[in-house]
């Protein structure tokens, strides 16, 4: 495919195949879909793994002490209603908290989440930070087995804070580019200052909107993969001397809410105003606004105010495309077994809809397993949504 075409196949990526945007959710949801949500969870889902998201609210929004105070009760509220078997495995701490809460009071979080729930032997903290945080990153690295990811932003030096990171003794360093750090043809540029520090995952910015970044995120890609990273699920490249994960399409592996993708599928709770929430195969969200989430928990809730229940073909529609994202394959011998359900009938015009890909050279058969390859690897996006019973609508 010449270059015009692929630029204009990238442009036409879905920006929501993984997961709905938050307007598709349902305000009628609420609390009480909420707590049927975890009940039903607790009692059917193995293994048994959580994943936590804190996030904070609009800078200024609140004092530091009011926002941890508030975290610590909307944690005491999942932990009244969560099975005292599901273990926390990892914990997320978004860039908007890391902004907000010194590592004094981040600790103190921290050390209240196994007070509260179980724990694996050694969770996985993750600490995202905004390029141009005033924080240093040295005091992060002593939370134990710690990864940090850098955000990068128009107004801050994230290659500098990568670099002071790579120092620091973190367990794994990974870089998100972002669109908005990155104007046209600097993210190319600031690729290759990121590139120079090897850090262990890069992540490209969603799909572009304009012709122009459309092309300087296909020359990103090519830098990537010819600085030797592969895809390891969504739009995140691990380095190539690092053992990447089977890629089987066997459908094991799960891109949770936070884009990365997991061994296994758990359950992912957002703990925070705005804060999304999959549990089983039900997605919710927190009240945004820092004052009415303050009521809820006043209340007694945790401030749940839309959500929506995946219907059994949506739940079949994310099974296949949640083994695209992560493994750029699909096993349909397995998804059959799994769902005692042929592909080829269940999803005849998902089917009919891959064709052109298949001409192109972006998507392979072999045997009973769909790979993605070449160039398919930048809309992959594209390919699974062909799956979506309304990805037309995606776009």
């Amino acid at each position: 495919m010449d270059e015009a075409s692929l630029q204009a196949a990238v442009l036409q990526q879905p920006a929501h195949v993984l997961y709905p945007a938050v307007e598709q959710l349902s305000c009628g949801f609420a609390e009480a879909g909420w707590r049927t949500a975890i009940h039903a969870s607790n009692e059917h889902l193995i293994p048994r793994p959580l994943t936590l998201s804190f996030c904070a609210p609009q800078p200024g929004a609140a004092r530091a002490a009011e926002l941890l105070d508030a975290l610590l009760v909307c944690l005491r509220l999942h932990a009244n209603v969560l099975a005292s078997d599901r273990a926390v495995a990892t914990v997320i701490l978004q860039a908007d908290l890391v902004q907000q809460l010194p590592a004094q009071l981040l600790r103190q979080l921290l050390d209240a989440i196994p007070r509260q729930l179980e724990t694996v032997r050694q969770p996985l903290l993750e600490i995202r930070v905004a390029a141009g945080s005033p924080l240093p990153v040295s005091r992060l690295s002593q939370c134990g087995n710690t990864r940090l990811s850098v955000i990068d932003h128009a107004a801050g030096n994230g290659p500098q804070l990568l670099e002071q990171a790579r120092q620091a003794g973190f367990s794994a360093c990974c870089y998100q580019l972002s669109a908005a750090g990155s104007k046209e043809s600097l993210l190319p540029r600031r690729l290759q200052q990121v590139l120079a520090l090897a850090p262990e995952q890069v992540s490209l910015p969603p799909p572009p909107a304009s012709p122009a970044m459309a092309a300087n995120w296909i020359a990103a890609w090519r830098l990537l993969r010819a600085a030797g990273y592969r895809a390891v699920g969504g739009d995140c490249y691990q380095r190539g001397d690092i053992a990447a994960p089977l890629a089987d399409g066997q459908g094991h592996r799960h891109c949770d809410l936070a884009g990365v993708a997991r061994p296994e599928r758990c359950d992912f709770l957002g703990i925070g105003p705005g804060a999304c929430s999959l549990i089983g195969d039900v997605i919710c969200r927190i009240e945004p606004l820092w004052q009415h989430w303050r009521q809820c928990l006043d209340a007694g809730q945790p401030g749940v105010s839309a959500g929506l229940i995946l219907s059994s073909q949506e739940q079949l529609a994310d099974e296949v495309v949640q083994s695209l994202a992560c493994d750029r394959a699909l096993d349909m011998r397995a998804f059959q077994w799994r769902n005692d359900l042929p592909l080829e009938t269940c999803f005849e015009q998902s089917m009919q809809r891959l064709q052109p890909f298949f001409t192109c050279g972006w998507l392979r058969r072999d045997g009973e397993v769909l790979r993605i390859e070449n160039e398919g690897e930048l809309v992959w996006r594209i390919i699974a949504a062909c799956f979506r019973p309304l990805a037309d609508d995606l776009v």
